[in-house]
């Protein structure tokens, strides 16, 4: 029987190193927890499961709980992927579900399973997500993976004279290009994801740069910015967190010399999984939204990963609340944008 352990905003001494020697990724790590909680009505949770007598952990999980704004004191928890551990999760699952239904104000635990390599216990729900993950080569071997329109798209950009910066601190022009893309998206694809302080999300990034736990790739065309993508990195992964361009770097294939740059680099530097990050579960469908990046993605050599999302619901009446005023906060921003 393993004892749980959580602690509040802050990492326990030596949370970093505990994660790597079980085989964590960057959404276990201390620095995703401050990037992740950096909102006022956010804080990090730590959770470690021990052996009986045991100073090490078996398992780790990191977790983001949300207040919901006003008198209600009503909170949700997040996990972005399952815990680290080199023994089977299932052992884990029940002392979770107990911890969460013992918190009075938590209505519900989202089981996240971004660049998961295992679903959480007992989850068989259908596929939520695919991410597309490049197995780490050399660039002979990654051209050879890549599709023959990403060749192609990785020629154009060459020869409209696309630049790649693998280690950028430009990350205020970033932002912008990203809102921008996002701009554009909402269009598109009705999304409801607005950039409304480009500096405080630039602030965010350059702290989770900072810390290692972040690198930058950007384009540009004679100087002046043309795509970027931001990855989260930790443990030998690294994972495709943000991406953006303008209508020039589409039009030069500069986003495709971006991610073959970081698919390169990562490659070299010894890293065990490269993850391109994902779409929706529907998007190998002609009719998704997302069908242009599925195969996008699939093009550059990278293979399908299918993904499941769970969740624990403790407190219904509260659950519906929360899901409802989340619902209500899209819909205005669609409205307003």
């Amino acid at each position: 029987m393993f004892a749980l352990e959580v602690s509040e905003a802050r990492e326990p001494p030596g949370w970093d190193g505990w994660v790597e020697a079980l085989g964590g990724g960057p959404f276990h790590c201390a620095a995703w927890a401050r990037y992740r909680s950096s909102a006022s009505h956010k804080r990090a949770l730590f959770f470690a499961w021990f052996a009986p007598g045991s100073a090490t952990p078996a398992a780790l999980a990191l977790a983001i709980e949300s207040a919901l704004p006003g008198p209600l004191k009503t909170r949700s928890i997040e996990f972005d992927t399952p815990p680290a551990t080199r023994l089977a999760p299932h052992q884990f699952s029940a002392s979770l579900e107990q911890w969460v239904s013992r918190q009075r104000t938590v209505a519900d635990a989202w089981l996240g399973s971004f660049d998961a390599e295992r679903d959480w216990p007992n989850n068989t729900g259908p596929v939520t997500r695919v991410e597309f993950r490049v197995k780490p080569a050399g660039e002979t071997e990654l051209l050879a993976g890549m599709r023959t329109l990403a060749r192609r798209s990785l020629r154009r950009a060459q020869r409209s004279g696309i630049e790649v910066d693998s280690s950028s601190q430009r990350l205020r022009e970033f932002a912008d290009l990203y809102g921008q893309t996002l701009t554009r998206l909402r269009h598109a694809k009705d999304i409801s994801t607005v950039l409304v302080d480009p500096e405080g999300f630039t602030r965010q990034i350059a702290g989770l740069s900072a810390t290692g736990a972040a690198t930058l790739f950007m384009a540009f065309e004679a100087g002046a910015p043309a795509a970027g993508a931001l990855f989260t990195v930790f443990g030998g992964r690294a994972f495709y967190l943000i991406g953006a361009s303008n209508q020039r770097g589409r039009e030069t294939g500069a986003m495709t010399a971006v991610l073959f740059q970081a698919m390169r680099d990562f490659s070299a530097g010894g890293f065990e999984c490269i993850n391109l990050g994902g779409v929706s579960a529907g998007a190998h469908l002609p009719s998704s939204s997302d069908h242009g990046l599925y195969g996008f993605k699939r093009g550059l050599g990278a293979v399908a990963h299918p993904c499941r999302d769970g969740r624990i619901v403790v407190r219904p009446v509260r659950h519906r609340l929360i899901h409802s005023v989340r619902a209500t906060r899209s819909s205005w921003l669609r409205l307003t944008g």
